[in-house]
Parts: structure tokens; sequence; C-alpha cells
């Protein structure tokens, strides 16, 4: 079947080989890079793969759990409806407040670029490859797989349609395989990525017997520092076959992963994982409230030596009858004695049973307040874990001061600057890899990321503090940057906005003496 026309990379011209066709991929301008050889390719696609079939099972659990798909509580087996009805009551998925709420407060505002001794906003940048791929908004699917499973993703490619702008993807780690330097684990030998292309079926088409007809493509992609080969089979089994292959300019992997946890050897250890079991400790505290509250929460009334079967002056059972004076069945073909009611309980009721033996009594009902307890000092040790502050417990906190606030955040604001440490080195080298899929030399570039302020402050200390600032000569643009929500599109405003004003003053300034003074006898003669 023939390949498509565009690559996975979709970059610019080059001369790429394809099993029975030729396409447009990634560019090369190096005339003695040759594509990857189909042996190691092949030997590489099948690695790779492997290990994306071994992370699959424990990624689809972390992802469940994350939204909210969690184990049942523990209860005996044979339970009831009932039982299980409160069992799905019992999930509240607290974990997803943990793993969100400091990707909450991370936010990109811009970059800086240029030499070590002088940093500028990378407005080129801003525009061609940030604003231009969405990534204001795409940003936060790099972050969260990051905090689930400890590794986002994204891919650099360039872009056929405007080389100046491009191309930046967040990928789904789940379908991409990194292979580490041995020696130096933060360096990518080469990279797999697989996908399933659903292919259209016809309505209606008469078979022969056993033909079938494919309903998918599976596509291999492997990539190294320089070259990259595709590779198809049907309905995701069977063996590979070649389709095509290529060189790019990248001198890299076009993949930038963003780790939190990943330790020296380069293994990953995600965030959500020591949280599991405390969120099925907080389920299974829930479940036993809810039962509490169902079977033991009010008191109990016991009768015990009371035998409600009616019974003839001879001693024998009374059995219910139908029309026909037949004896009546239940459901299990037994005769249906005739039964006596102990009454209703009221203020002006009394329960009056036969038999001496009778007696009733009542059961305290249970102290909710106990099962209460233990899941709030439960929930404390979560949110303690995943370094969450009190005040998302809403009940901890109220009608504090700003410094109070600050203070009771500390551990969440150390646990974002670890994120934002981790993530703007990989927010750098997508940069280097964006400015080379452009074309750029990057021999020079220096990089940084510009922050959102997520600190919880008072705005009123941050005015005063700027004012200070300012007071004693601190630069401007600098002070105007601490404002809270303040990014690089409204810092230039605010700069031009002063320039303004600052040369309407200067003006106003110079003509104020001119418009005060006394008209003379030639001013007169020219008005005239």
């Amino acid at each position: 079947m023939r390949p498509p026309r565009t690559c996975e990379p979709r970059a610019g011209r080059c001369q790429a080989r394809a099993s029975r066709s030729r396409l447009a991929c990634t560019a090369s301008t190096d005339p003695e890079r040759t594509a990857m050889d189909q042996r190691t390719a092949l030997d590489r696609l099948t690695i790779g793969i492997a290990e994306i079939e071994k992370k699959t099972k424990p990624w689809e659990r972390r992802e469940d759990y994350f939204r909210g798909d969690q184990d049942d509580p523990y209860a005996p087996q044979g339970v009831n409806e009932e039982y299980q009805e409160l069992q799905d009551q019992a999930k509240a998925n607290v974990l997803e407040i943990a793993m969100r709420a400091p990707i909450q407060r991370i936010a990109v505002d811009g970059f800086t670029r240029g030499s070590a001794t002088k940093q500028e906003p990378d407005k080129a940048f801003w525009r061609d490859v940030w604003q231009a791929n969405k990534l204001d908004r795409q940003q936060r699917k790099i972050y969260e797989p990051m905090m689930v499973h400890d590794m986002g993703l994204t891919g650099v490619w360039m872009n056929q349609a405007n080389k100046k702008r491009p191309i930046v993807r967040v990928e789904n780690g789940k379908r991409v395989h990194l292979e580490l330097d041995p020696q130096d684990p933060t360096r990518i030998l080469w990279a797999v990525k697989t996908y399933t292309e659903r292919l259209r079926m016809p309505t209606s088409i008469a078979l022969p017997a056993g033909v079938n007809i494919s309903s998918s493509r599976q596509f291999g992609w492997v990539y190294d520092d320089g070259t990259w080969s595709r590779w198809i089979r049907e309905n995701g089994a069977g063996s590979w076959k070649f389709d095509a292959d290529g060189t790019h300019d990248l001198e890299d992997v076009p993949f930038v992963p963003y780790s939190l946890n990943d330790d020296a050897d380069g293994k990953l250890h995600p965030s959500i994982t020591p949280l599991m079991p405390q969120q099925d400790a907080l389920n299974t505290i829930r479940f036993n409230t809810l039962l509490a509250m169902q079977f033991s929460a009010y008191r109990q009334r016991v009768f015990v030596g009371y035998d409600p079967v009616l019974k003839d002056e001879t001693g024998q059972i009374l059995w219910q009858r139908n029309s026909d004076n037949t004896i009546r069945l239940d459901a299990q073909g037994q005769p249906m004695p005739m039964l006596s009611t102990p009454g209703r309980v009221g203020v002006d009721r009394a329960l009056v049973f036969p038999g001496a033996d009778t007696k009733v009594f009542d059961l305290a009902e249970s102290n909710l307040k106990n099962y209460i307890d233990v899941f709030d000092s439960f929930l404390t040790t979560f949110f303690a874990t995943g370094h969450i502050p009190p005040q998302y417990q809403l009940n901890k906190m109220a009608n504090l001061s700003g410094d109070a606030m600050a203070g009771a955040e500390s551990t969440l604001q150390a646990l974002i600057d670890d994120i934002q440490q981790a993530t703007g080195e990989s927010h750098e080298q997508m940069a280097i890899l964006a400015a080379r899929a452009a074309g750029e030399d990057t021999a020079d570039v220096a990089s940084e990321v510009i922050w959102g302020d997520g600190e919880v402050r008072s705005f009123a200390q941050v005015v005063d503090a700027v004012v200070k600032l300012i007071s004693i000569g601190f630069p401007r643009r600098s002070a105007f940057e601490m404002i809270p929500g303040a990014t690089q599109t409204k810092v230039e405003t605010w700069m031009d906005q002063l320039a303004e004003e600052s040369d309407d003053a200067l003006l106003s300034g110079l003509l104020r003496p001119v418009a005060g003074r006394p008209q003379e006898a030639g001013d007169a003669a020219v008005g005239s």
C-alpha cells in the first residue's frame, strides 16, 4: 500500500528513501549524512516496542487512580448490592488535588536570550514558537503527566509551511521510549514512538471465506541525533515492514523529556506512587463510615424470646391460604405461616408481646465522630506527604493574613521551585531544538525561562515593596515584573505608557513658560 505523502516529523525538504515513494520529510543540509541502517533501526524498534508494552500496565493504573477510577474499598466476599453501592459512594479522589495543586501555580511568562552578561526578552521565540504552538494552554499537558508518571514529553519538528515557526507538539510518554546513554543518563541515544491509525472500512462488501480486511495500522518511528526511520504493521501484530527513512539537522533526538524525580541512573519515580496506598486507606475509612451511618448510626431496638408465628389452641401453626383455600407458598415453594406484628413504636403506644420470655432492649448508636477524626488524621498525613498546604482542606484554615498563608505554603512553594528548576532545563532544551529546526545558529544560545509568580502574597505588600525599590533606583522594568499577573507583554505596555507620560510631562514643562510669557510688539504684529 502506498505510504502517506507527509511523514511524522512534517519537516522541510529532504531526500528521503521510501519503499515505494519519495517523501518530503525532515530537512538535512549535510550531504555526507546517510539514513539509519535498516537492521539497526529494526533492532531499536523491537527493543523500544517491548519497553513501551512493559510500562503500559503500570502507566494505565496510575492514570486510572489520578482520574478517580480506583480500587473498591475492602469488603468481605459475597456482599449484597447495598454494600457495593456504598463502596462506590466511598471513593473520594484527593489524588487529583495533590497532583494538580503545584502545577496550577506554574506558568511560563516568557524567555530571555543572549550572552551570560546580558539577557533580553526573546520576543521572536515567544511569538514564533511558544505562542504559535499555543503552548500557554498546552504546557499543562506537559506538567500533569510529569507529576503522575514523571514523564512529560514534547517533540520538536521542522515546519514545511513556515520554517521560522517550527512545530512543538506535546507527546504522550506512554507511546514513546527514550533509550538513555548508560554512561550519561541525561543524554538520549535514540527514541521509538508508536501510534495506531484506524482505517475506514467499507459499509458493505462481499469477501471470500477466510479473507479479512485490516481495520488498523500501527506505525513505529525510530529516531537518533541525525536520522529517522518509519515502519508499519497491520492490526498491531505480525512483522514490521520498512516504509521510509531520512535525515534531519536537529543534531539531537527530537524529543525533550520533563522529569521531576528521576534518579542518577535515569529511572523514573512518579510522585503519585507513594500516595496511591494512602488514597486506598482514605476510601476504606469512608466506606466504614458509610456502613456505620447505614446500620448503626441510630439506636436499634432488639426483641428476644418472641415468636411471631400464630398457632391455634392445639399448638398447630396457622398457614396463609389462597382464595381457593389452598396453602400459600413462598418463592422457594415453602408454606407461609401467619405472623403477628409487634406493633408500631409511638409516644402514645405500648408494645405488648405474648409469652413470658419476651424481652425488649436497645443497642446504643455508633459514635461517628471517631470515624471523622480518623479520616481527618489520615487526610492531613496524605496532604503532608504530597506537600499540599492545609488550606486545601478548607476546614483547617480561615481568615488568615497574607504572611500566615505564605508560611503555610512554604512546603508547596519548595515543591514548585523544584518543578520550575526541572522543567526550566527541559524548556531551554526545547528552545534550542526549535532554533535548530528554524535554521538558526545555536552556538551562542543562552535561553532562560521567565516564570509567572504563583506564590501567595498580599497585593498591598507587593506594591509597597515595588514603590520602595523604585525609590532607591531599582530598574523599573524589573520592579514591574514582580507585580502579580505581570507578563512580558504587560510590562512592555507599561514601559511604553511610562515613556509616553514622561514625554508628555517634558513637553508640558517646555511649553508652560512660553504660554505664560507676555506678548511683545512684534508678536502682536505677527498675530494681526
